[in-house]
């Protein structure tokens, strides 16, 4: 399927509302983002980057020409100013993570290479480019890390002891869920079929698509999600919210897939597919490459990175 590339795409043109109010009251304490941003500089920057470059092989045009193309053409069609580097996590689920703020990057199981099909992967790594493009990886590591970080930060001094036991832990949890509200829709708007996102979720969900009728199932899937259409999760009992959802780090996949539904129906999300032309899959990697050094996206006739002065070779 031929797909519309979204030049000049910015996230705030698909963020979804309760990513966006989340945020907000996350941000309202006071200091919170310089807090956090130090626990980052100090502790999880190296953390992430030693643990992926060190035990994880990276993916790329040589060694896994396919999926580096579908990649591609994943940050082509979101419009991504650089390439961030993809590594192969070495996980029989369905997986796929984004981590990093300075230098972000993407790893995707072989669970996920060998059950999804083409979109579907699609789906999947424009959905990690989407907290990148965001900018939700700061918040999310430290969620993701939350109870190793405050007792390292308490002993550094850092401001955070005092948030334990609070509001802030349920407040920054309940906007990671949020987030992936907006990621499902960076995601469909990669891959432009409600119908691969919906039935990537229900793979990811555990469907066992080697003894399966994935179709039945998908048909089962989409009136659940129909039968959420009016749901309004903002209404929803607080304490029963917060008992169900507390220690999930996604929300319902009933609930994503309802969402992306209502989305694709929405006037915001066919004016956004209505700003560029269609461009073949096919030629998306040709159009451009990327620093092997910082990811910087380079146009074919550039021999060296404008961002770090890497002299590129191209193959």
């Amino acid at each position: 399927m031929v797909k519309k590339i979204l030049k000049d795409l910015k996230p705030e043109e698909y963020e979804h509302p309760l990513d966006r109010s989340a945020l907000e009251k996350l941000e309202s304490i006071p200091g919170i983002r310089a807090i956090i941003s130090q626990i980052w500089d100090k502790f999880l920057d190296r953390l992430y980057y030693f643990e992926s470059t060190g035990s994880r092989i990276q993916i790329n045009k040589e060694n896994y020409s396919e999926l580096f193309n579908i990649y591609l053409e994943a940050c082509s069609i979101l419009d991504m100013n650089q390439v961030p580097p993809l590594y192969l996590d070495n996980n029989p689920r369905i997986n796929a993570f984004a981590h990093g703020v300075k230098r972000p990057y993407i790893g995707i199981s072989y669970g996920a290479i060998e059950r999804l099909e083409k979109d579907e992967l699609l789906f999947v790594l424009a959905h990690e480019l989407g907290h990148i493009k965001s900018e939700h990886v700061l918040y999310r590591d430290v969620a993701e890390n939350f109870k190793a970080i405050v007792e390292i930060a308490s002993q550094m001094s850092l401001g955070i002891a005092g948030l334990v036991g609070g509001s802030f832990q349920v407040a920054l949890r309940y906007w990671w869920r949020m987030s992936e509200f907006t990621s499902d829709r960076a995601g469909l708007l990669a891959c432009q079929d409600s119908k691969v996102a919906i039935r990537t979720i229900i793979k990811v969900s555990g469907l066992p698509v080697n003894h399966i009728n994935v179709e039945n199932f998908e048909k089962s899937f989409l009136k659940q999600a129909n039968d959420f259409e009016d749901f309004d999760y903002g209404k929803l009992n607080k304490l029963i919210r917060f008992w169900s959802t507390a220690d999930n780090t996604h929300p319902w996949s009933v609930l994503r897939a309802s969402e992306i539904l209502k989305w694709e129906a929405s006037e915001e999300f066919e004016n956004i597919l209505k700003r560029e032309k269609k461009v073949s899959s096919e030629l998306i990697s040709e159009n451009f490459h990327f620093c092997s050094q910082c990811g910087n996206k380079l146009q074919m006739s550039q021999k060296f990175c404008g961002n770090c002065g890497n002299k590129v070779e191209i193959k």
